[in-house]
């Protein structure tokens, strides 16, 4: 199989979902965070962003300034845009690789929706979701990926691409944005909402 690179559709859709902050700010957890959700460091907490919004939880500047000296990291914040750039390229790196190391079915391939779909499912977490029961069935499942579908296969398919991404309730509008990038140009659809199975 052929190792993809993230496209443009799954690098739109994380950092949709990541938010984007040149500051330091503190994730959902509290911890210090910096452009598209990239983690600083997961020993120290700050105030626990609620909102989605990055600016809700702003370190201070010698809040960030602290942090960068006691971790010895080689920036502060606000960091630059080339950072946050090549932040990004590496962070996701991790997931594209976890999805490109999955076996398929013999003769199967993804098409490059399908990997943007579960790169950003990845990125957000982690790579053991893809160990997940219904990520697994979805995987093994050679309909998943035929080009020629009976309707009663293309609903199999769409119900276990509902159950693969049900994953974190807190997070519907992303899994079902993730899901129906999945279903992009094929015989089948996103036509039942995660969690509705």
């Amino acid at each position: 199989m052929p190792n993809f690179s993230l496209g443009t559709d799954g690098a739109n859709l994380i950092k949709k979902y990541e938010g984007f902050s040149l500051k330091f700010y503190g994730d959902p957890k509290g911890y210090p965070t910096v452009g598209w959700g990239h983690l600083i460091t997961d020993t120290k907490t700050y105030t626990k962003n609620t909102t989605g919004n990055p600016n809700d939880s702003l370190l201070s500047q010698a809040q960030a300034n602290d942090l960068s000296t006691s971790l010895k990291l080689d920036y502060t914040s606000p960091i630059s845009q080339s950072k946050a750039d090549s932040f990004f390229t590496s962070d996701t790196a991790k997931a594209v690789k976890a999805v490109n190391d999955l076996k398929l079915p013999t003769g199967c391939q993804f098409t490059q929706s399908q990997f943007d779909a579960l790169v950003s499912l990845t990125f957000n977490a982690g790579s053991k979701v893809l160990e997940s029961s219904d990520v697994v069935a979805m995987l093994a499942n050679t309909l998943i990926f035929s080009g020629s579908l009976t309707t009663a296969q293309s609903d199999t398919c769409s119900k276990l691409v509902s159950k693969a991404f049900s994953y974190d309730k807190n997070l519907k509008p992303r899994r079902n944005e993730e899901a129906t990038l999945f279903c992009k140009d094929m015989k089948y659809t996103h036509k039942y909402p995660v969690y509705t199975l």
